[in-house]
């Protein structure tokens, strides 16, 4: 965040005609979260915003479990991190509420850690943070969006008919124009805009 800047807006655009309350409680298998926020704590806002979120599974592919803890700690849910970070640095042993893994290379082996976790956690919420690991929505060639369908074919074919819901994480953070959003592959698509502002804080005099 800029020296001298504050978040003084935040945007959710959406592709269905629902208010976001409704959203947050209408059924829905897959969410893809489009965010353009760099601060954690915006992500762990939006988190919040579920009435009842139960349990999260929190697969972060791009942040330790260390960096993104804090941020938890006013969520009104049991958070459990599967973290594909810290084992790139070092050797971590398993928390009672976050698991080391390394970083998957593909969907499919996110796919078997989904899966894997999934079965061990049974959670309310899975969010996957983040898709753009795997993919770049501005530019995606055939094999990529291939797989990508597979993909979320897999997740509403295998988990459509549970209580499980998938939130995928998008990071625009360069804002670029995204010409090949899945939007026949998820259910809801919202794009989560952080608007930032100067603020003057001297007296007027």
């Amino acid at each position: 965040m800029k020296e001298g800047y504050e978040v003084v807006a935040v945007n959710y655009w959406k592709s269905i005609n629902n208010e976001f309350r409704k959203i947050t409680l209408d059924f829905w298998n897959t969410l893809l979260l489009i965010h353009d926020s760099l601060e954690f704590q915006e992500i762990a806002g939006f988190l919040n915003k579920f009435p009842r979120p139960g349990k999260i599974l929190y697969i972060s592919l791009t942040k330790t479990n260390d960096a993104i803890r804090p941020h938890f700690k006013n969520i009104k849910a049991k958070i459990f991190v599967v973290d594909c970070v810290s084992s790139l640095v070092f050797e971590k042993k398993g928390l009672q509420d976050c698991l080391f893994e390394p970083t998957p290379s593909n969907l499919n082996e996110m796919v078997e850690l989904l899966d894997k976790y999934s079965k061990k956690i049974e959670p309310d919420i899975i969010v996957l943070d983040s898709l753009s690991q795997f993919i770049d929505l501005s530019s995606v060639s055939t094999s990529k969006g291939r797989d990508l369908y597979s993909f979320l074919d897999y997740l509403k074919n295998r988990y459509s008919k549970t209580s499980y819901r998938f939130i995928i994480l998008y990071d625009n953070t360069l804002s670029k124009e995204l010409a090949n959003l899945p939007s026949t592959g998820v259910d809801v698509i919202l794009k989560y805009e952080v608007i930032m502002g100067r603020i003057d804080w001297k007296d007027n005099v």
